[in-house]
Formats: C-alpha cells, structure tokens, sequence
C-alpha cells in the first residue's frame, strides 16, 4: 500500500503542475487573440466557452495538488495545545470527514458527467461547443481529491500512532509541509 502511495503521489508532483498549468496558458493565448480579434472586427470564436472549460481543468485538477502540499487552509484555535499523536488523530479525521464530504460530490458529479456524455452535451451559439469532456474532466478532479484525502488520513493515523515515515513523508519536501498543518 505503501509503495503505491508513493507512486501515486510522485505522478501527481511530476505531472500536476504541467496538466493545471497548460490550460492557464492556452486560457491567456485565448484572451490575447479575442482581444487583438475585437479591436480588428472579429474576435475569437467560442472564446468564453473555451476559457470557462478550461478553467475547469485548472481548478479541479488542481485541488488535488493542494491536498498533496498541505496548502489549504486551516484555522487551529484549540488543537495546538493538543499532544502531536491528538493532533495527527483529528487531522486524519479532517481529511476522512472531507473526502466523505467530496465523495459525496464526486459521486454526483459523475452522475451528470455520464448524464452530458450520453446525450453529448454541447452548448449551442455560433458554434456548437462540446460541454461533456469538461464534465468528466470534473468529475475526475474530484475522484483524485477523495483519492488524495484518503491518503493523507492514512499518513496522519500512522503519524498518530507514531510512525513519521509512511508514504515518504520524512524525505525531501513533504515532511515540512505536513508539519506546517
């Protein structure tokens, strides 16, 4: 289990940044071309529909990354005084309480994802453009949210019972900021 955590996480440092940050520059090269299109009388076709999926991709591909940094954010007012072992215990309850919560989202998100596939959903205006590949795509972010929540409560309930090394979170750059949490 272990070696597939790390595995998985290695993946999604490696090619995370790459996949929420091409959408960003193609989302910029859009908006150069409809601007330069509208002062020249013609401005980039479908543009806001391609920005708005692109976004998509953007931010719910993104949020698993951010649940692999620890870059959330988390107000502790009572849980600092706890001992380190109480306080890996209730952020393993945290994120099993979260991906139960995105779980549940996840499930109806590909509900409609299958619902817009099935009926090829496009939106219609100038140009048909297709809605369906964007809807998977979301609901695809929020499976690897749940995925990534999952494995951090599994690290904090070993961190909990006093194991520090599980899925490589002693070695370079993830200890720190799981430490930060």
């Amino acid at each position: 289990m272990e070696k597939i955590i790390i595995f998985y996480e290695e993946k999604l440092e490696k090619w995370g940044i790459f996949l929420i940050s091409a959408p960003l520059i193609l989302m910029t090269v859009i908006e150069v071309l409809n601007a330069l299109g509208r002062k020249l009388f013609m401005p980039f076709p479908c543009a806001l529909e391609a920005v708005e999926s692109l976004l998509v991709i953007s931010v719910y591909m993104g949020v698993s990354i951010v649940a692999l940094e620890g870059g959330h954010v988390s107000v502790s007012l009572l849980t600092d005084r706890f001992p380190a072992a109480v306080q890996h215990g209730l952020d393993a309850f945290a994120n099993l309480l979260g991906a139960a919560t995105f779980g549940f989202l996840g499930y109806g998100a590909w509900l409609e994802a299958f619902r817009a596939w099935s009926i090829l959903e496009m939106r219609i205006g100038v140009y048909r453009f297709p809605l369906w590949p964007f809807k998977i795509i979301f609901a695809l972010g929020m499976t690897m949210l749940v995925v990534q929540l999952v494995i951090n409560a599994i690290k904090f309930t070993f961190r909990a019972m006093g194991r520090g090394d599980y899925g490589r979170i002693e070695q370079e750059g993830i200890g720190p900021r799981l430490d930060k949490l």
